[in-house]
């Protein structure tokens, strides 16, 4: 073992200092942190140098540990302050807090309209003060809205001069919510801006990397053209996406089918894309093998080629893996060197996290490096454990032992970060692999070949073929106990399964037993821990007040029985993001909902009107039917709850209502928000706004 390490994965040495630098930079960072790893890098770098040049005399051969030690220490602190550097927080010329009368910006990702709000990240490259232009750097996420008597033409390089105008990306504010401001930072994007039409002017056109550029352009392109030849709407998005990565057009219904069957990853452009592309150059540039000149000339050809097919693909983390991965196959193949395969995997990582830090937090990143690594270790042993002599039974174990390989790799961090896990994932990939090779090379051969007549017959083939897809994994997806959904684990619960996973696969390869036992302790770790979560769940008598921004919801959990009550349908996009994580974090799947000022009885939650009673504790919701409204009796509450803008003040409000807290929620305009809170405070009745604040969280004895 420690020769291979030492003579055949150097990569993964270096992997290492890499990966804890970025680690330690994503959790902290400060301006003199960053200067301090700058200085610590060029010195470690200046040592090392020393250390070559005077090796023989300074007897470096005595300690060739220090050599290694400093070069560890160079990559560690060269992690580090590439990572700072690359969020541009501690920037100089940075845009953010700066007083500017107007911003240039440039279009730095590809432009997305969804309904009459145009999005897209973009560079400050200046801002304007005075009578002069100012260098500036940084991000903003921006979303247009769209005039609809005007068409919106802005693309990627465009430079535009906007309003000085941008918030702060706000964070998530209900209970396991998608953290939305982490994701953009870990994109370096801070800031968002929401701007009209008619607030935009133009600059410039096509200020941004030609390459890019053009292959944007082929791309949308060649996605009108797919649309043009597939009549069938979701074939036509299926085909954009698994050929050419844009997922723009994609259903809900047909992402949750490839989700929910384990699919997902024929969606998402990775490594089997780029090698059926390889395959397909292999087979064009065959005739090039015939001497060494035209075999470098290849492999010259067939990375650019790659590299292309990667940029028009959208650039991912997966596709970027798979992309350099096979150009050092390719130009190791050209000059006759072979290559281990673990260092080949720490040979990509590296370059691409130097390339971009961020990478490391990427979930398309991760999946990827992880299933080829799953690929790489287990496959072998899985295949090998079952010997078919029959050929086509052979080759179906072998797919059957690449899904197993790569689900066993992939499966904690899936279930960490989507929350399911797909039972019938063997079924679904066995069922995808023919339609979907085939799609692949009938897509490639749409766009190499550009014959009207040819593109007619494959985009008929393309439909036909991309919806019995969708009808197979539709049906796949609806057969019982098809999907384990509402998983939630925390990040020390998934990288206690890895711990699990890797000492039960070394215990069983080297027969230690030691190891096995520590699998078996940590195995029974993670069952007392679900059922401890379990028992606290069943346990629980809460009251969720969700924060949202047009909208009332909120949620009673009892036990095993969840209600909400909201103005809100199931389906609607706020509640999928902001209600209905909450609740299957908390181990709820059926959830009754019901309609503020609609009765609703269930179990120990029991509503009335404006009157509201879960247990012992009491709400009254006051909306415009309480205008100007009084009582001769003295109400007694523990809530009340403030919506739909009732014409009400404070003072009169508790000359007949008697409550402990006050909330108020979306649905009231910001200046009676205001208002109320001024009168709160003179009052010193306690009041919680729950627009843009955190929500709030009642747990009953």
């Amino acid at each position: 073992m420690n020769e291979i390490i030492k003579g055949e994965i150097p990569f993964v040495r270096i992997l290492i200092p890499l990966l804890c630098g970025i680690a330690l930079a994503l959790f902290y960072a400060s301006p003199l942190a960053f200067s301090m790893a700058e200085i610590i890098a060029v010195a470690c770098f200046a040592g090392l140098s020393i250390l070559l040049l005077l090796y023989n005399y300074l007897k470096v051969y005595n300690r060739r540990w220090l050599p290694g030690l400093l070069f560890q220490c160079l990559v560690f602190f060269l992690g580090y302050a590439a990572t700072v550097h690359k969020s541009q927080k501690f920037d100089k010329l940075n845009f953010a807090g700066k007083e500017y009368q107007a911003l240039a910006v440039k279009i730095v990702s590809e432009p997305k309209l969804t309904g009459d709000i145009l999005r897209f990240e973009a560079d400050v490259v200046q801002g304007f003060r005075g009578k002069n232009f100012y260098r500036t750097s940084g991000k903003l996420l921006i979303a247009l809205k769209a005039d609809t008597s005007e068409a919106v033409d802005f693309k990627y390089g465009d430079v535009l001069m906007i309003p000085p105008e941008y918030n702060e990306i706000e964070p998530p504010y209900n209970p396991a919510e998608f953290d939305f401001k982490n994701f953009l930072a870990n994109h370096a994007v801070y800031f968002q801006a929401f701007i009209r039409q008619d607030q935009i002017q133009l600059i410039r056109r096509n200020a941004g990397n030609p390459i890019i550029s053009f292959s944007y352009q082929l791309r949308q392109k060649l996605v009108a053209k797919f649309n043009c030849y597939i009549h069938d709407k979701d074939a036509a998005a299926v085909a954009s996406t698994l050929i050419l990565g844009y997922r723009a057009d994609l259903s809900r219904e047909v992402l949750d089918a490839y989700s929910k069957t384990g699919t997902m990853h024929v969606l998402s452009v990775s490594g089997m894309h780029v090698m059926i592309v390889f395959t397909v150059l292999m087979f064009f540039l065959k005739f090039m093998n015939r001497s060494n000149a035209l075999r470098m000339i290849r492999a010259v050809l067939m990375i650019f080629l790659i590299w292309f097919y990667a940029i028009l693909t959208g650039f991912s983390p997966s596709v970027c893996r798979a992309a350099l991965m096979l150009t050092i196959v390719v130009f190791g193949k050209a000059i006759n060197r072979r290559s281990n395969g673990y260092n080949l995997v720490a040979a990509s990582a590296v370059l691409l996290l130097f390339y971009n830090p961020y990478f490391l937090v990427d979930v398309g990143f991760q999946l990827s490096y992880l299933a080829v690594l799953g690929l790489i270790y287990f496959y072998p042993k899985i295949y090998h454990a079952i010997y078919i002599k029959n050929r086509a039974g052979d080759k179906l174990w072998s797919y059957v032992s690449l899904s197993f390989s790569a689900q066993a790799a992939t499966f904690p961090i899936s279930m960490f970060y989507f929350h399911q896990f797909p039972l019938y994932f063997i079924i679904s990939n066995l069922f995808i692999l023919l339609p979907v090779t085939l799609i692949m090379y009938a897509g490639l051969a749409f766009i190499i070949f550009p014959i009207d007549a040819l593109q007619e017959a494959l985009g008929w083939l393309l439909e036909k073929t991309i919806i019995f897809t969708n009808k197979g994994l539709f049906y796949i997806e609806n057969l019982p106990y098809a999907n384990l959904h509402g998983i939630w684990i925390s990040t020390w619960f998934y990288l206690l399964i890895y711990v699990f996973l890797f000492l039960i696969a070394f215990g069983i390869l080297y027969n230690n037993k030691r190891l096995l036992y520590a699998s078996a302790a940590i195995l029974l770790i993670l069952v007392v821990s679900t059922s401890l979560k379990r028992t606290g769940q069943l346990q629980q008598k809460q009251i969720v007040f969700f924060s949202l921004r047009k909208n009332t919801a909120i949620g009673f959990l009892d036990g095993a029985t969840a209600s909400v009550l909201t103005d809100l349908q199931p389906r609607d996009n706020a509640f999928a993001f902001s209600v209905r994580p909450c609740l299957e974090s908390n181990g709820f799947e059926n959830v009754q909902t019901f309609s503020p000022g609609k009765p609703f009885a269930s179990g120990s939650m029991f509503a009335d009107g404006s009157f509201l009673q879960f247990r012992k504790w009491k709400m009254l919701m006051c909306d415009s039917t309480f205008n100007y409204k009084q009582f001769s009796e003295p109400i007694f509450v523990d809530a009340v709850l403030l919506r739909r803008n009732p014409k009400l003040k404070l003072k009169e409000l508790v000359s007949w209502l008697h409550f402990n807290i006050a909330f108020v929620d979306g649905t009231n305009p910001d200046y009676k928000i205001h208002q109320w809170q001024q009168e709160a405070a003179v009052l010193g009745c306690k009041l919680y706004v729950l627009k843009k604040n955190a929500a709030y969280i009642a747990n009953l004895e």
